[in-house]
């Protein structure tokens, strides 16, 4: 990333943040958070403490960082090395990213690219660019309409284990855009603060459906039911029975498979986020490093528009030299492909091919 790059995105970036700064989210207790960020073109900045909100707001404003980031748990010293921060307690966290969802339309805009040559071509990626040979090969993960509406989907799968089979209140799970191609939840419940990773774990597995019995000893759970098995069972025994009913054929035999009918209702999370209990979470009100959207609270996830509404940098044109960048589409109108050319393109749409390492300001 050449100096005007690096000078263009943090310009960029310090605009929205001058204007913004109000709208950055804050969890409770600041002084007890460990902060971090990382600035463009540098490794992250991690350990610091803030004493207030206003004083945090006015750091990242100073910074206009690539990213900013602030830790789920709470310390007695946050801003000493881990092993001397005093963990208090964290709360839970999922991540849910369109790249885990299986869904057909990958095949459109998953590719690998050369970024010595600039050939491409479908996934998997080859060690060796087909082309040039050189190991200069690297995976491109886009989004569509139909991968991003699969990824609301399971974040609201989550929201509905956690409700339902959790006893979380609605009100303490907080939805939010990741500013790429996912969502996360922030649940604050003091039931699950104190948990340990192993805890973690247990819930990450459940909700993953990745824990259960073998189906046979589901199916036989089913059958001892003497009555209604949605009523007298509970949790995953309840979900498998409202899907598929007491379907069964005159041998007995289960007239549906327990593997499809787990599938359907499980949600793809990233397990290794829900157990970590040191992780520092993108904060809320923030700009995504990598795709320069925000990551913004999600009030109705019917209404939310995860290609237009979390797009909140200037629409001013930037000349941009292009190495190789897939089609993609943001505030409704698409951009590329573009392959070794120099184009005109709204700053916001510039910002996700310049943050990639895929282009350069001219």
């Amino acid at each position: 990333m050449n100096d005007p790059t690096v000078a263009f995105l943090k310009a960029a970036y310090k605009q929205y943040y001058f204007k913004s700064a109000d709208s950055i989210v804050f969890t409770d207790d600041v002084p007890s958070r460990e902060f971090g960020y990382i600035p463009f073109g540098r490794g992250m900045v991690r350990h610091l403490s803030f004493k207030s909100k206003g004083e945090a707001k006015a750091e990242i404003v100073r910074q206009a960082p690539s990213s900013a980031y602030c830790s789920n748990a709470k310390y007695e010293s946050p801003a000493s090395p881990m092993e001397e921060k005093g963990w208090k307690g964290a709360e839970l966290i999922f991540d849910i990213d369109a790249t885990d969802v299986q869904t057909a339309c990958k095949k459109s805009h998953d590719v690998w690219y050369c970024s010595q040559c600039h050939a491409s071509g479908k996934l998997p990626k080859p060690q060796l660019c087909t082309v040039c040979k050189k190991p200069s090969t690297e995976a491109f993960h886009g989004t569509c309409e139909v991968c991003l509406a699969a990824a609301k989907d399971h974040t609201l799968r989550v929201v509905d284990f956690l409700t339902s089979d959790f006893g979380v209140k609605r009100d303490a799970i907080k939805t939010f855009f990741s500013g790429n191609r996912g969502y996360h939840l922030h649940v604050f419940d003091d039931r699950f603060f104190a948990l340990d990773q192993g805890a973690r774990l247990d819930i990450a597995e459940y909700v993953l459906g990745s824990s259960l019995p073998p189906s046979s000893t589901i199916w036989s759970v089913l059958k001892r039911t003497k009555g209604d098995p949605t009523e007298e069972l509970g949790g995953w025994y309840r979900r498998i029975a409202l899907l598929v009913g007491s379907g069964r054929t005159d041998t007995g035999r289960p007239s549906f498979s327990i593997a499809s009918a787990i599938a359907s209702q499980s949600a793809r999370i990233d397990a290794s986020v829900t157990t970590d209990i040191h992780r520092v979470f993108r904060m809320g009100g923030t700009l995504h490093g990598t795709s320069g959207m925000l990551k913004m609270p999600v009030e109705s996830m019917d209404r939310f528009d995860p290609e237009r509404d979390p797009v909140v940098l200037s629409a001013e044109k930037a000349s941009i030299k292009v190495a190789y960048f897939p089609k993609f589409t943001m505030k409704g109108e698409q951009f590329g492909p573009y392959t070794d050319q120099t184009v005109s393109i709204p700053t916001y749409a510039a910002v996700g091919i310049l943050t990639r390492g895929l282009g350069e300001v001219v």
